[in-house]
């Protein structure tokens, strides 16, 4: 099953941009990333290069690299599973709009198969993706939104995950 996260962007968060500041430690890095992930990830999913800070470029190869290819499609095929199968104990009360994603099947197991394969993948589809398989506040996977909402968001991450040569790219 998809971990749930808040992607809220942190009001007053700005990447550090002063040319003249001494470089910093990659700990240092790793844990301003960690810390703002949500935002950052939002901010990419939008579009924003990630070429212009550092810790833009820092999500973006952790959005792209091959292990969180692999763990976003894992989620995706436990979610499908989850929903194919329940628990006994969760059999009444999912967490997943059970709904949306037997709609979206079709879309999802596209997006495994795009994820599974070897072409790199563009960072603002998969920022997008996270963000669909993570906002347990405004993703149509996780509340009742306008019948095929999943698969529609869905469809146009992994059209955006197929613009891997014409949006910025990370090597991971």
């Amino acid at each position: 099953m998809p971990t749930i996260a808040s992607p809220r962007r942190i009001e007053g968060f700005e990447p550090r941009r002063d040319p003249f500041a001494p470089p910093e430690s990659s700990i240092t890095l790793r844990i301003r990333v960690a810390t703002h992930r949500g935002a950052l990830t939002e901010q990419l999913a939008e579009g924003a290069d990630p070429t212009s800070s550092p810790e833009l470029t820092l999500r973006a190869s952790q959005l792209t690299s091959d292990r969180r290819r692999r763990q976003l499609a894992r989620s995706l095929r436990r979610t499908v599973n989850e929903v194919r199968n329940p628990a006994p104990t969760r059999a009444l009360v999912s967490i997943v709009n059970r709904y949306a994603v037997f709609e979206a099947n079709d879309a999802i197991q596209a997006t495994i198969g795009r994820l599974a394969s070897p072409d790199p993948v563009a960072v603002k589809g998969m920022a997008m993706l996270e963000r669909i398989l993570t906002d347990g506040v405004s993703s149509p996977l996780y509340g009742r939104f306008e019948p095929d909402a999943f698969r529609s968001q869905l469809l146009l991450a992994k059209s955006d995950l197929d613009l891997a040569q014409a949006d910025f790219s990370i090597a991971a």
